[in-house]
């Protein structure tokens, strides 16, 4: 029961290079949860997914290492969220527009394995949370966050009406 709640609540990270399978799987009863992902290239070849063809050393030098794709995560979302494994050929094409043609790119993947089965708590500031299972249960906390999310709903009201919203 360890090995696996441990395997639930831990953060994996994957990837791959271009022209490689990446391959993202989640224990029984889990799905995959995608946290955040990239495809591009920020680092120099000869330190990660080096070219498969040789290079001079003046084309070494031309390399974009400035360069992401703004899409990676929505198509992680799209391909893996929610399965419990999800495999695929990683290349441009999958990601659209390619930002940076000649510069061999990489996905780098990082997710968490949801419980199929699984309690979520609200409680505003100030407030108490109160959490309890039954007897023979644990509580196994997945992951949690202070403040507002991002883009998300409005969970607590503001505290001042006063106070402009920003």
């Amino acid at each position: 029961f360890a090995g696996y709640i441990s395997q639930v609540l831990k953060n994996y990270t994957d990837h791959a290079c271009d022209g490689e399978y990446v391959s993202l799987r989640c224990p029984h009863r889990t799905t995959i949860s995608i946290q955040s992902s990239f495809y591009g290239r920020i680092v120099p070849s000869h330190q990660m997914c080096p070219s498969r063809y040789p290079h001079s050393y003046a084309t070494l030098i031309k390399e974009d290492v400035a360069c992401s794709v703004g899409t990676s995560l929505q198509k992680m979302l799209d391909e893996c969220q929610d399965r419990r494994s999800c495999q695929f050929l990683v290349n441009s094409r999958l990601f659209g527009a390619d930002p940076c043609p000649g510069t061999g790119k990489y996905l780098i993947v990082w997710y968490k394995c949801r419980p199929n089965e699984y309690k979520s708590k609200v409680a505003c500031e100030d407030d108490k949370l109160r959490l309890s299972c039954k007897k023979s249960m644990v509580i196994a906390i997945y992951s949690a966050i202070f403040g507002r999310t991002q883009g998300g709903s409005l969970e607590c009201p503001y505290q001042n009406l006063g106070m402009p919203m920003i």
